[in-house]
């Protein structure tokens, strides 16, 4: 299949009233459509597309130096600069405009996460059996057996959980769908994740609100962790089961370097030793020459 360039592109897409053809306004408004079409979410678009693209001159032709301007106008070596030159390398290849930022793109790279403070398996069975109302107690167990972010467990297929399907769909959420197995398997019963309940919450609103909402309606129990923590309890559990790094990822929702740079900064010494021994103990690990 021949790729389509953006001029060919424009041909089919929607008309909208008012709109220059040719111009930054008229491009973004068909990168947007093209953008959903993929199945990218609302909170991407408006976190990481939105900042930059509405910097361009609206009525202004989209050329390679209107593009260029807008990633100079970015502080070199910074998130904002990566960010400018991801967003006006994609605008520019579906536009079809012959532009190349990354000789400009530097060196950032994001910090060494701050220390967390990862609660124990114990330390979240125990806090589940504190929640009272069931349709936070649902999420809480959903989150915490299967890694997810806060917004993604409003965004599963309820229904395959009802008929005790133990392989969590997800439907949509920050990086779309995937799906994601139990780690611990028993957590689906102990947690009663077959009942599926829900509690009373807009879904109607952007991703990033509705994981504010869970995050806050925890953060005003004072929990003794934050609700994000359990998707990192998670990250850290695949490990001690064994499951791949790439593996681990998928089931995530993002790339390996991101699992790599950020979750495995988490891992303390007794996890480490854990993951150790249990080489050790295999019959067909390696042994030295006798």
């Amino acid at each position: 299949m021949s790729r389509c360039t953006g001029s060919q592109i424009s041909h089919s897409a929607r008309e909208i009233p008012g709109l220059i053809k040719g111009s930054c306004r008229y491009w973004i408004e068909r990168f947007r459509d093209d953008f959903y079409q993929r199945g990218r979410s609302e909170t991407t678009w408006q976190t990481d597309y939105l900042k930059i693209l509405k910097k361009l001159p609206p009525d202004s032709s989209l050329t390679a130096a209107v593009l260029h301007q807008i990633v100079l106008e970015t502080i070199p070596n910074t998130k904002s600069r990566r960010r400018a030159c991801m967003v006006t390398k994609q605008l520019a290849t579906f536009a079809d405009i012959n532009y190349d930022p990354k000789p400009y793109q530097g060196n950032y790279s994001p910090k060494r996460p701050q220390p967390r403070d990862i609660p124990t398996d114990a330390a979240i069975a125990a806090y589940w059996i504190t929640l009272k109302n069931p349709g936070w107690r649902f999420i809480y167990g959903l989150i915490a057996t299967y890694g997810l972010r806060p917004h993604e467990a409003f965004q599963v297929d309820y229904d395959r959980l009802a008929v005790g399907d133990r392989v969590l769909w997800v439907l949509a959420g920050k990086t779309g769908s995937r799906r994601v197995w139990a780690f611990h398997p028993e957590w689906f019963d102990q947690f009663e994740l077959a009942s599926p309940v829900l509690p009373a919450v807009n879904l109607s609103r952007r991703n990033d609100q509705i994981g504010h909402s869970a995050t806050r309606h925890f953060w005003e129990l004072k929990a003794p962790f934050k609700l994000y923590d359990l998707r990192h309890a998670w990250a850290i559990r695949t490990l001690e089961y064994g499951l791949e790094d790439a593996l681990a990822a998928r089931q995530m929702g993002h790339s390996v370097e991101i699992h790599n740079s950020i979750y495995q900064h988490w891992l303390d010494e007794k996890t480490q030793q854990r993951a150790y021994d249990r080489l050790l103990s295999r019959a067909d690990r390696p042994k030295p020459p006798q």
